[in-house]
Parts: C-alpha cells; structure tokens; sequence
C-alpha cells in the first residue's frame, strides 16, 4: 500500500514538474548580434525581424550592433556566447562563405562555431554606370572594357564585400580589366559614380531605381537569377550576355555551434513565420530585400556551395587582403 502511495505521489510529481529550460524557451530576452553598425541593411532586417519576433514569443529580441574586423568581432563574441538560443548572429553572407578565403586567421569558424537556423532575405546587385560612358547595355560596356583595358574604374566598399566580389567575378567571367576604387560606405561611392569620378559600380535596387529615374546614373543589368520587381524592364546580367552570372548578398540567422536542435528548430519555425508575415515582406520589398525564410538544412547548403564558389575565383584572381 505504502508503495503504491509513493509510486502515485512521483507520478503526480512527474505531471506537475516545469518543463526543461529548452521546453520553455524563450523564457527571457535574446540578443541578436550583427556584424555592421546601425543604419545599414542588416540593421534594417535585423530589427524588422527582432520585431516579429518579440511579437510572437512574448520574449524581447534586442539588436546589439558590434561592428568591428570585417565581422571578426560579432562572429567570435557569438561564437564564444554559451549555446543555448539566447545569444544570436545575424551574419552577412561574406562573413560566412568569403572571409575564410581571405583571412589567413579568423575569430571564428563558420562551419564549425555556428548552427544555421535561415538565411532571412537576400539583396540582388544592380550594374550601374555614369551617364557620360559610351556603353549603354552590358554587351557594349564588355566591348569598350576589352577596347580600352584598364581604362574604367568600378567603386567598391571593401575588399570581399558583395560590390567587390560582384565586380571580380564579372571581370572574370567576361575577361575584361577594369579598376577597383575602394571607398568607406556606398553613399560615397554611389556620389563618386554620379559624379563620374568613377565609371561603374553594384548597388543595390532602391538607389538604383531612384538615381536612374533621375537621370543621374545607367541602370544596365540586374545581378538576379531573374529580372526583379523593382526594375521589371532592366535585364539580368546573364540575359544582358554574361551566361549563368548572378551576385546577390544574402543575410541570415544563426546560433552558437551546440545549441540544442530543439531551440534551433524553434527558432528556425518562428523565422519562417515572421518573415513570411505580411508587415516583415512589405518592409524588405520597400528597400528592394526578398525574403527568404528557409531551413537550417537550405542555410547550411547555401554557405557550403557559396564558400566552394568565392574560393574558387580568390584562387583564380589572386584576391587579397592586407593583413
């Protein structure tokens, strides 16, 4: 009898204990981390989403931006966060696939220290030139570059960010030799191609859209798989006569290496709900951003498949960075 009084008190017990700290996630605020300074896309997306968020798990989601060694800090103080879902990267995608192929020594490893949970939106890069060269499609402008080596110039904001990689790989896919002008941001460097200081740069879709309806700047092609929204009438850079070429950035979500899968899977569903949400798809349409939303498996293909590809054209074109 006795036992029997036991074995039911532990069963009650059983019933009635709190769940574990996963089952129970979030159960107080989470930090989102990003590699770049507030004001920049993945600012934008990180605080649309920690909006989304927030609203769906009851729990604050608070952006802390840490810029700093081409995203060397953000990526090694998420690195080093303990794993359990309340310390979270939101990662540009060259922090991911290009830095490992041109920092001899990282603070971080992509594939070892983080656990995907989805890229979140993607960013397509748009060709755009000064009014005053000749080339008025991507066929000319190939033509002119090969005419004329080493006579244009492209802006860029660094090496291995997408407006440089963009442009080594056009030149590289269309054999064409055309300067590198490296600038701090794109507002500079936008100004310095309307300017004509410089020829040509990428950009992305709004800048592009609102500079060519004002006859500041040539919009020639989208980077895109295919032709954009924003830009219905511009082609793509592989219609335009560059086959299979495309440059977009992507930004997405991760965790600490060694969270728990049921946390990752939490978080990777509540993404998926956010930005599918209307509120989150009109905000990234606005500033020319596709949603993604994907699953942790999808983000882990995309950083292996874009890691092998920017390793491959640094190899092939000798791209470095002083360090």
């Amino acid at each position: 009898m006795k036992w029997t009084i036991v074995l039911a008190v532990a069963a009650c017990a059983t019933l009635t204990a709190p769940g574990s700290a996963e089952d129970r996630y979030p159960s107080r605020p989470v930090k989102l981390v990003l590699p770049q300074p507030a004001g920049g896309a993945v600012d934008l997306i990180a605080r649309a989403l920690a909006d989304r968020l927030a609203e769906q798990t009851g729990q604050p989601f608070i952006v802390e931006n840490m810029p700093g060694a081409n995203g060397g800090l953000a990526g090694g103080n998420v690195a080093r966060a303990p794993a359990d879902g309340y310390t979270l990267m939101l990662a540009v995608d060259s922090n991911l696939v290009i830095n490992p192929s041109l920092y001899r020594a990282l603070a971080y490893d992509p594939f070892k220290d983080f656990a995907p949970i989805s890229i979140i939106a993607r960013l397509n890069m748009v060709l755009v030139a000064n009014p005053k060269i000749s080339a008025n499609s991507v066929q000319e402008l190939i033509a002119y570059a090969k005419q004329h080596p080493n006579t244009l110039n492209y802006a860029e904001i660094g090496i291995g960010s997408a407006m440089h990689m963009g442009m080594e790989q056009f030149k590289f896919m269309t054999r064409t030799e055309i300067n590198r002008v490296s600038y701090r941001g794109t507002a500079p460097a936008i100004s310095d191609v309307v300017a004509g200081t410089v020829d040509l740069m990428f950009t992305g879709p709004p800048s592009a859209k609102s500079m060519s309806e004002g006859g500041k700047l040539k919009v020639l092609a989208v980077a895109s798989p295919e032709r954009i929204a924003l830009l219905p009438d511009v082609p793509t850079v592989a219609e335009a006569g560059v086959p299979g070429y495309t440059m977009a950035s992507w930004f997405g979500l991760l965790a600490p290496a060694k969270t728990p899968g049921t946390i990752v899977e939490r978080l990777s569903a509540e993404t998926r709900t956010a930005v599918n949400s209307q509120v989150f798809m009109d905000r990234m349409k606005s500033v020319g951003l596709e949603v993604d939303g994907g699953t942790p498996a999808a983000m882990l293909e995309t950083m292996r498949s874009d890691t092998q590809r920017w390793a491959e054209l640094i190899k092939a074109t000798g791209i470095t960075i002083p360090q």
